[in-house]
């Protein structure tokens, strides 16, 4: 997997140099990414304390959790860098992930799936619609040499970070996903709720 192999391409010491209306956009994307990777991190976590050693979702789950560990430590450096406040919104999030890990450990292996494949496709779509936004204000405004490196560097992230969570989507699918009890309705609950996060790890 590519978060396995990730590399840090900046270093802890050095200070940002993205400024105004370009580093509100930034610190947004940086603010909201880093609760939905812990959100993910937790999810799994709470996932493996509930299920049995020996439940076949086991390795699965264990497989998505190694790659949302490296990404919530990315964006935590990212956040260092930025000087970026963790939302607001964590305890809550922080819940709501316990109560989704939760709610489909207690329905079996295939609700486990759903919740990867829902959480995941929300997620990857968040990140191409975060890297449209991006690109727009890039163009609107410009960006410094200084700045536009570090911009790169945040969009390298977020884009191998969608392609890993679509992955992770396909894993819960080709799992029995759709097999999960009343499927529709989890599904949609859940990426419902992961785009109302999404909306307020926004504005708080």
């Amino acid at each position: 997997m590519y978060g396995r192999s990730l590399r840090f391409l900046f270093s802890t010491g050095f200070s940002s140099t993205v400024n105004g209306s370009k580093k509100l956009k930034i610190s947004e994307a940086i603010r909201v990414d880093q609760a939905g990777e812990r959100a993910a991190v937790r999810i799994c976590t709470y996932q493996l304390f509930w299920i049995s050693p020996l439940d076949p979702s086991v390795q699965i789950v264990k497989e998505i959790l190694s790659d949302e560990i490296v990404h919530e430590r990315v964006m935590d450096k990212l956040a260092e860098k930025h000087y970026v406040k963790t939302t607001a919104l964590d305890p809550l999030f922080h819940l709501g992930a316990f109560a989704m890990a939760s709610l489909t450990s207690f329905a079996g292996k295939e609700a486990i799936m759903c919740c990867h494949a829902a959480v995941e496709e929300t997620i990857a779509r968040h990140y191409n619609d975060q890297l449209r936004e991006l690109e727009t204000v890039e163009n609107a405004e410009g960006l410094s040499k200084n700045e536009a490196l570090e911009w790169d560097e945040v969009k390298h992230y977020i884009k191998t970070f969608r392609d890993e969570e679509l992955h992770h989507q396909e894993l819960g699918e080709r799992n029995g996903a759709s097999d999960a009890p009343a499927y529709p309705i989890l599904y949609n609950g859940i990426k419902l709720m992961c785009s109302i996060g999404i909306a307020l790890a926004k504005i708080m």
